[in-house]
């Protein structure tokens, strides 16, 4: 009898203990992905990188480059922002805890949320590099990717360096270092289609020079959109999402070969491990686009309609040649409430 009660507090000791294991100490990629998003003030850390507490590679990194300290706030904050504005009639709303619970944190396990995150959070650093390279900010920029396409056309300057991008957000986020556990194989496929989903909004634009409108020689580099012109893309990844099993808890996060070709994480998908919580709770009060979005972010409970007045420019005209002048107009539209 002895024996049997000991034996089931020993297997529920080591599952306790294996599950906790799995879901491991935070690497650095785990780490830096929390802090970026989940600080919304505008505190400043001692150090060069200032957005976070920074590791020594980050600092190094900082050191080595002035640029990349504000380059990172940079994509902070249009992370955020446009998550924000994206997912503003969704259920999840970009918010750091599930239903206003402290102990739902998204990064407490790996939700979809939490891998979309992840994608986000790298995706927004990629672009904010090859940005900071066209206007000049950084200084460690390759500059590559440049067209050579016949003699007549030459390269100027430094367009979008969307591979110096993706190299930088690599190292800042640790991604060599993140580990070969199952966990790390996740989060890694997540940061590469963030990258990814930034790399495919590359254009190629070209500027003609030459007498009276000719094009005997052209100027061309390549040119990232907006940042909220990738949200499409990473938000249709959201959607679609793959859960994934974790292959076998161990006390171990190392993954072994065997396990890692039975995960068969297909690459162009964002990966999961945790199934969301019921997020209707959380909806209460919530503004909706229209009755259409409301049957869906009310979670059937239904909705309380509105009115208010809204301004706006109307009747511009042009008066005395040069100038535009406009009446303001009052209008009543309805808006949406979830009970």
């Amino acid at each position: 009898m002895f024996n049997c009660i000991f034996n089931v507090l020993l297997f529920c000791a080591v599952s306790i203990i294996a599950s906790k294991i799995v879901e491991g100490s935070q690497p650095n990629l785990q780490k830096t992905v929390e802090a970026m998003f989940s600080d919304r003030s505008h505190e400043v850390h001692p150090g060069p990188c200032k957005l976070l507490r920074s590791t020594k590679r980050q600092v190094k990194m900082c050191d080595r480059d002035t640029g990349l300290s504000n380059a990172i706030s940079i994509a902070k904050e249009q992370a955020i922002a446009a998550c924000e504005e994206t997912f503003q009639y969704d259920r999840w709303n970009c918010s750091v805890v599930f239903n206003r619970k402290l102990k739902r944190n998204i990064f407490n396990k790996i939700y979809r949320e939490t891998a979309f995150v992840h994608a986000l959070i790298a995706g927004s650093i990629t672009h904010s590099v090859a940005k900071a390279c066209a206007s000049g900010d950084l200084s460690s920029c390759s500059c590559v990717g440049k067209f050579t396409k016949n003699n007549t056309w030459k390269v100027a300057g430094c367009g979008d360096d969307f591979r110096h991008g993706k190299r930088i957000t690599k190292n800042f986020l640790d991604f060599k270092h993140a580990g070969n556990d199952q966990i790390a194989e996740v989060l890694k496929q997540d940061v590469i289609v963030g990258v990814d989903s930034i790399g495919e909004q590359m254009k190629e634009v070209c500027k003609c020079h030459g007498f009276s409108g000719s094009c005997t020689t052209k100027t061309c580099w390549k040119r990232l959109g907006p940042f909220n012109s990738a949200m499409g893309l990473l938000k249709k990844h959201y959607h679609h999402a793959l859960k994934k099993k974790i292959m076998n808890y161990t006390t171990k996060r190392a993954i072994t070969p065997k396990v890692r070709n039975k995960m068969k994480i297909d690459r162009k998908n964002l990966v999961y491990l945790q199934r969301t919580p019921n997020l209707c709770v959380s909806t209460k009060g919530r503004v909706c686009k229209d009755r259409k979005n409301c049957a869906t972010l009310c979670c059937g409970r239904g909705h309380i309609t509105g009115k208010r007045n809204v301004t706006s420019r109307c009747r511009c005209r042009m008066v005395n040649c040069c100038f535009v002048q406009c009446d303001t107009c009052v209008e009543e539209v309805e808006h949406f409430t979830c009970k």
